[in-house]
């Protein structure tokens, strides 16, 4: 899965950090993505935490906030192209 790369490349997450982060994204609450990842609902607000911190966030919307921005970001900053060439500079 493209998204869980993209999780660990950028913020260093592991699989089961970012399983329950793209539940999170798809809109389910904390108690909901533990019962459906099979974990325990503290285990899942232990890995939470976990995630804030290698994030640097400290709220699930905030959290939202970042991951979005970085799936919206180019893979590579280098393959965009300079501002002046789109700028018909």
């Amino acid at each position: 899965m493209p998204q869980m790369a993209l999780l660990k490349g950028k913020f260093g997450l592991t699989p089961a950090e970012s399983r329950l982060v793209l539940r999170i994204m798809a809109g389910d609450s904390l108690r909901l993505s533990a019962a459906a990842l099979g974990i325990g609902y503290e285990t899942a607000r232990t890995t939470l935490k976990t995630v804030f911190r290698k994030t640097g966030t400290c709220r699930q919307a905030e959290l939202a906030i970042v991951i979005i921005r970085a799936m919206a970001a180019p893979p590579n900053p280098d393959a965009a192209p300079p501002l002046s060439a789109t700028a018909g500079g």
